[in-house]
């Protein structure tokens, strides 16, 4: 057991309706008005914090940071925290949002694996996450079948940084990615989006959005006084190995900037490190 103990526990059960299904095949998105508890997110606020500012976690980057940088950083991110935390997975946010990524994906909850990430965008920070598709960021060699979860552990809105949407761009599959900043620091932008279709969408403590791996989506910088912490859980049928990679141009390029060769090939699952 990691320092925190286990989360507040709940009896707080939500599941989705077929509205909430026939809406997400349709425009690739949803947003849920609660998933959890505030207890719980008081909970995962002090873990969240322990892992970006005292190292609990696995490592802390900066997503889109500039070689020559020097200002403070913009956006700070943690992967798979899980890890080391390990009670992350004992939530009612995880308990909850796998009701609803099993029903979204036409899946069974059994079939399901998760990992997680945490993302802080501090006050006053001018950087955006630019218009991606989830997918981009992954593994050419394997194909998926997976949503992203993401839960504020506070109130959010456009200008805390919310999530936006473009309805049914889940639809068009995987559009051109560049980098924002150095390759290295692994922030991705597809260039050429019409935004004048998004979805803004503003939250209350212990809500959540949910997104197919193919929606186009983008947060704003986050221009208030408060920080923007961030717990996205992505839920994925665990991928398999495609008969041959696909050829992602921004893949390469990150692959060089940073010497990474993903041998063996290895996903994180429920916790675990795991071979595919």
């Amino acid at each position: 057991m990691s320092r925190f103990g286990s989360p507040p526990k709940s009896d707080l059960d939500v599941r989705p309706t077929q509205d909430d299904i026939d809406f997400f095949e349709e425009n690739g998105f949803l947003v849920v008005p609660q998933i959890t508890t505030q207890e719980e997110l008081d909970w995962l606020t002090e873990v969240f914090l322990a892992v970006l500012d005292d190292n609990a976690g696995i490592g802390v980057f900066e997503p889109g940071r500039e070689v020559d940088q020097v200002a403070p950083p913009q956006i700070q991110q943690s992967i798979a925290p899980e890890l080391r935390i390990p009670e992350l997975l004992e939530t009612t946010f995880r308990r909850n949002a796998r009701h609803f990524a099993a029903a979204l994906l036409g899946v069974s909850e059994g079939e399901l694996t998760s990992w997680a990430h945490m993302i802080r965008k501090p006050a006053h920070s001018t950087r955006p996450a630019p218009w991606h598709q989830d997918q981009a960021y992954w593994l050419p060699e394997l194909d998926y079948h997976a949503l992203g979860s993401w839960l504020p552990l506070h109130e959010v809105s456009v200008e805390r940084g919310c999530m936006q949407f473009i309805p049914g761009s889940h639809k068009r599959g995987l559009r051109h990615h560049e980098f924002s900043g150095d390759p290295a620091s692994n922030l991705l932008i597809v260039e050429d989006v019409d935004a004048s279709t998004a979805v803004p969408c503003p939250l209350p403590a212990g809500g959540v959005t949910f997104h197919h791996h193919l929606t186009l989506h983008y947060t704003a910088p986050n221009t208030t006084d408060l920080d923007r912490l961030a717990f996205p859980m992505e839920f994925q049928v665990l991928p398999w190995r495609r008969e041959q990679p696909v050829d992602w141009s921004w893949a390469k390029t990150f692959r060089q900037a940073t010497s990474f060769t993903p041998d063996p090939l290895t996903v994180i699952a429920d916790g675990k490190v795991v071979a595919v």
